[in-house]
């Protein structure tokens, strides 16, 4: 090749390399990007305003949250601490993250309350962050101590996005207290509501013999009679001086349905009591069923909750549990379009304090439903009015809050919160420099400590459900009480043969469809002694201790 021809050929190789990078797609060096927009950077130091971003900008604006990030308020000066199982800190929790603490045992997932923390980081972005992880199964003790931790750290709110299923009365009473201790330090102390008002009955007691759920019925069946596998947990309360039994029966198409699992403690006293079950069960049709082993003048009212499942008989009014049950802390429902969801759970006089949308797609978990999304839009806007406010009492926060809810449904209502906190208050808080944060349950505690240790835990798999310990669901050593003597509606061995020839074989049972109507009981001898039948039973409990439960909806599909 002349050299000529090599200059040039040089001189196009040259500023061929050049251009290259351009050419590649390399992204623009200038830096410029506004706030909130979408991109691997949301939630950097530099840019703490996501109303623009999308993992939950429809939220955001359908609470007015949007708008009043544009009027300057983002929570400066506020801390809010969030409870939950565990947190991932990395990503985009970290420039929010002032401080967060591991009590008890390692999280079965971060997914769910990392992105409890994200929506409160979305809400108030420039509020400070303060993590408290109580793990799978938290003891009271334990939850005291993050409690504890919390309003050492100085926070202004805290929020917990879960319901606590205790095995002992005492251990729900020692919960709730732990909140209303915060709330007396000056704490808004925010909660969801939970998701129990279609797996929750209430109703009247009897002197002996079965519950009634419903005239004629003493069965409840889970999952609305249909077939279900896996974990499976209820929860027995009464205040009586009564004795109830909890059981768990396994339908099957013919003959006596098998007792799988019982909680069957001594638990005659006259202030509250719980018996509990904990169990994991093969596929099947299963129903609950209380029985009254004392006869007693004033059976006063039972309640019942299926942490997992909908009950085919429910009871929407007291289906809340601890901390939520209080007055003294912010209970907050699941709405969609300003009305309140079916699930979500009502106090005793049918009511919660706030409502709040019900979804939130974050980085953590792009499913976030239920009352566990929203309890932290309640929170993140009780950080814009108390930093809008001047530092508002909690109680009148709280006040703030529900009196200018929107609609029906009291849906909270951000815009219409800080412009009320404005008015009222002295203005905006100042902002202070973030305090460094290094600083029910299931097993009761005996000595009311717990040991707290810093530890980092990353995202583990996508289960949310909080477990405890299990139990094979073979029935062997509980089958005590025939369920000839459960009062049922008439058909089912009608349907037996039918139904057998249908489906044999299927997961290893045979098909039983939803009973049919009726008040006749399945045999004639439900009246015959049930002293007898009982006796050789082991005064004992099968179930294991209580656990927490992250409200989040299972509801994925919208459905109503």
């Amino acid at each position: 090749m002349p050299p000529r021809s090599r200059v040039a050929l040089l001189t196009v190789v040259v500023v061929l390399a050049a251009v290259q990078p351009t050419l590649a797609g390399t992204a623009p060096t200038d830096g410029s990007r506004s706030v909130g927009d979408v991109g691997p950077t949301v939630g950097a130091a530099i840019e703490r305003h996501p109303s623009g971003a999308g993992a939950t900008a429809d939220a955001l604006r359908s609470v007015r949250a949007d708008t009043v990030h544009e009027r300057g308020h983002t929570g400066t000066g506020v801390s809010v601490g969030v409870i939950g199982q565990g947190f991932e800190t990395e990503d985009a929790l970290e420039p929010h993250t002032a401080g967060w603490r591991q009590v008890g045992d390692g999280p079965r997932s971060t997914a769910h309350d990392t992105a409890v923390a994200e929506v409160v980081s979305e809400t108030a972005p420039d509020a400070n962050l303060y993590l408290a992880g109580v793990g799978r199964t938290p003891t009271p003790a334990e939850y005291a101590a993050a409690v504890e931790w919390l309003t050492a750290r100085g926070v202004d709110i805290i929020v917990d996005s879960g319901s606590y299923f205790p095995s002992v009365a005492a251990d729900e009473r020692r919960i709730t207290a732990a909140a209303e201790r915060a709330s007396d330090r000056g704490v808004v102390f925010v909660t969801s509501a939970g998701n129990y008002a279609n797996r929750h009955w209430a109703g009247p007691g009897t002197a002996e013999g079965w519950v009634a759920f419903d005239d004629g019925d003493a069965a409840n069946a889970l999952a609305d009679g249909q077939r279900l596998r896996g974990r499976v947990t209820v929860r027995l309360r009464w205040r009586s001086a009564a004795d109830y039994d909890l059981y768990l029966y396994r339908r099957l198409p013919n003959g006596d349905d098998p007792v799988v699992a019982k909680s069957v403690a001594d638990e005659a006293s006259p202030g509250p009591s719980i018996e509990g079950i904990d169990v994991a069960v093969p596929a099947g049709r299963y129903y609950v069923a209380v029985y009254a082993d004392d006869g007693v003048t004033d059976p006063d009212r039972v309640q019942v909750f299926a942490a997992r499942h909908e009950l085919e008989h429910t009871t929407a009014r007291g289906s809340m549990l601890a901390p939520a049950t209080s007055d003294r802390v912010v209970a907050v429902g699941a709405a969609a379009d300003g009305e309140r969801l079916d699930y979500s759970s009502l106090s005793a006089t049918g009511a919660v304090d706030l409502t709040a949308p019900a979804d939130a797609r974050t980085r953590a978990d792009p499913d976030l439903t239920g009352t566990s999304a929203a309890a932290p839009y309640v929170a993140g806007t009780a950080a814009l009015v108390t930093a809008a406010g001047g530092d508002p009492s909690p109680a009148r926060v709280e006040s703030i809050l529900e009196r200018t809810a929107a609609g029906e449904g009291e849906t909270v209502d951000a815009l219409a919160a800080v412009e009320a906190a404005t008015a009222a208050g002295a203005g905006p808080a100042a902002v202070s420099d973030a305090s460094d944060g290094g600083s029910a349950g299931p097993t009761i505690s005996t000595d009311g400590t717990a040991t707290l240790v810093d530890v980092s835990t990353g995202p583990e798999d996508d289960e949310r459900r909080v477990t405890d310990a299990t139990t094979d669901a073979t029935g062997a050593d509980s089958v005590d009480r025939a369920a000839r003597n459960v009062t049922r509606p008439a058909g089912d061995g009608e349907r037996a043969d039918e139904e057998r020839r249908t489906d044999e074989g299927r997961d290893g049972t045979a098909r039983d469809d939803a009973r049919e109507n009726g008040a006749d009981e399945r045999n004639g001898d439900a009246g015959a002694d049930r002293n007898t039948e009982r006796d050789g039973r082991d005064r004992g409990t099968e179930s294991t201790d209580g656990e927490r439960r992250d409200d989040t909806s299972d509801r994925r599909d919208g459905a109503r």
